[in-house]
């Protein structure tokens, strides 16, 4: 191949398309910007193979610190709104926000959880010191250089034992025992689920008492709000003089009946694939996020995709994402085409389904709440998927029912669905909020894809056809409420006994013989 040289460009697949191209005494890239051509492309077959060979090598090699991403991250910049949604109001947890405020209810916490289940702070503070090279790894390495081993390892003891207390604290009831003001719970347990504020999960197991181990996903899920049985806790704890330790072993010590309810959790509320269940879970927001957004599903490649990906070709997977990412239009035109919104059978965000029988169809979604405090665990939650490895789940959820929301009417058909529950104010600030909090941001192609190629199907059927429209319409007008449809059926009773009066009036037998 002398004279000759390969040009593989990695950024413009055209230069694919020559292959050969002559090397003369004059060279383009004879200046300073030869350089850049050069880290950009493989000119010669031999840099072909020694890339080859560079890339098996990073393979093999560890991942360096400024390429692996952490288990705790830090709010990309990119993403970050303010400093209010991911600041810490009464307790911080963990390096990012350490001492900047008062640590005297989180060292009171971290006593007497040791008191109470009567472990050993030196025990406890030696495994933690084993393991803080490890521990050290979970965080940004900017934020941790500028403690000690000895220091990492104490911070991490005090915040694990006070986080821990106070999940227990919330999910027995016991918060004023233990001097924590009623008006900071909803505080702390936002502070519990931000970002910059979590704590490697391990170390929360490892925190754990032998007994309380086998119950933890319960008591997670029991602080996360989304308990299968409100009378389950107060079940199994006893009665409200029994001491903190009775209590966890009075839960804990009864698998009759505490073994079915765990096993009836990990099958709902545990979303982890076969794929996935060999990922270790890396913090408590990541285990809210799985909770939140419930079981994956594996959906068959439909019909339409399966015609629209033969005719359109692999060459234009961008124009089929574009077709499926905009196949529906918002609430109140999807009422119109005959589309009704229910509420799905559970909370999960993924719960969300269609179905059409050809004239009206039904858009199932799961019930969701908005308050104050929602917009910072959205923005803390998108931040996580942007900032790790997971799909974009929640951000396809958000994108999904953004699409769904265009104006204040959309919020109330919603809220009058019992779909959603608004406790922040207006409509309005509803629809907003919705509009802007997932903005501009990147959601998972694959996420609800089977719902929105089934709407689109159902809009392209329903506007082609003029028949179809018209019966839409007419159940829309005079079938669309429970009181039209009394109307209608006292009209036709009225109707049915006036015209079998009329009749005996006309052919009564007195009439005839006469």
């Amino acid at each position: 191949m002398a004279g000759n040289e390969v040009i593989l460009s990695a950024k413009d697949p055209k230069n694919l398309a020559k292959a050969k191209q002559p090397t003369g005494g004059s060279s383009s890239g004879g200046g300073g910007g030869g350089a850049g051509a050069t880290e950009l492309c493989i000119r010669t077959f031999s840099d072909f193979e020694s890339k080859i060979r560079q890339l098996e090598n990073e393979e093999k090699a560890p991942s360096s610190s400024s390429t692996l991403k952490v288990q705790c991250a830090k709010v990309p910049p990119n993403v970050r709104r303010g400093k209010d949604y991911y600041m810490p109001q009464v307790l911080s947890f963990g390096p990012y926000h350490h001492g900047r405020l008062d640590e005297t209810l989180k060292l009171k916490l971290a006593v007497t959880y040791l008191r109470q289940f009567k472990l050993s702070k030196d025990k406890i503070y030696e495994n933690i010191s084993l393991d803080i090279e490890e521990l050290r790894k979970c965080y940004n390495p900017k934020s941790t250089k500028k403690y000690t081993n000895e220091e990492l390892s104490v911070m991490l003891l005090v915040d694990g034992c006070a986080l821990l207390m106070y999940i227990l604290c919330i999910c027995l009831g016991d918060h004023e025992e233990y001097g924590i003001r009623y008006q900071d719970l909803s505080r702390i347990h936002q502070d519990a689920l931000l970002l910059e504020n979590q704590l490697p999960y391990q170390l929360l197991q490892d925190l754990m008492p032998k007994f309380l181990k086998g119950a933890r996903t319960v008591i997670f899920q029991e602080f996360f709000g989304m308990s299968t049985d409100e009378s389950f806790f107060l079940e199994f704890f006893g009665t409200k003089e029994s001491s903190f330790l009775r209590k966890m072993k009075n839960y804990c010590r009864r698998p009759s009946q505490f073994l079915p309810i765990i096993k009836n959790f990990n099958q709902n509320s545990n979303p982890k694939s076969e794929k996935d269940q060999s990922k270790p879970c890396p913090h408590l927001l990541d285990l809210y996020r799985k909770n939140f957004l419930g079981d994956e599903r594996s959906y068959p490649l439909t019909h339409w995709e399966s015609t629209t990906t033969v005719k359109m070709g692999l060459g234009s997977v961008g124009d089929v994402k574009d077709q499926v990412m905009a196949s529906f239009r918002n609430v109140k035109e999807l009422m119109t085409a005959g589309i009704r919104i229910k509420r799905s059978p559970t909370r999960y965000l993924r719960d969300i389904s269609f179905t059409s029988n050809g004239i009206t169809a039904c858009l199932r979604l799961p019930p969701i709440t908005i308050d104050s405090s929602t917009k910072k665990l959205f923005l803390n939650l998108i931040a996580y998927e942007m900032s790790s490895d997971v799909p974009h789940d929640f951000i396809s959820y958000l994108r999904f029912l953004d699409s769904l929301i265009d104006h204040a009417d959309d919020v109330k058909e919603l809220q009058s669905a019992g779909i959603l529950q608004n406790n922040l104010g207006t409509h309005k600030q509803v629809a907003d909020f919705f509009n802007t909090v997932s903005f501009n941001l990147e959601s998972n192609f694959h996420a609800y894809k089977d719902v929105r190629v089934k709407i689109r199907k159902h809009l392209k059927n329903h506007y082609n056809s003029r028949l179809k429209m018209w019966i839409t319409q007419c159940l829309d007008t005079y079938f669309g409420s429970p009181w039209t449809i009394i109307a209608w059926v006292g009209a036709a009773l009225a109707l049915f006994f006036t015209a079998v009066q009329t009749y005996f009036v006309a052919f009564h037998p007195s009439r005839l013989t006469s």
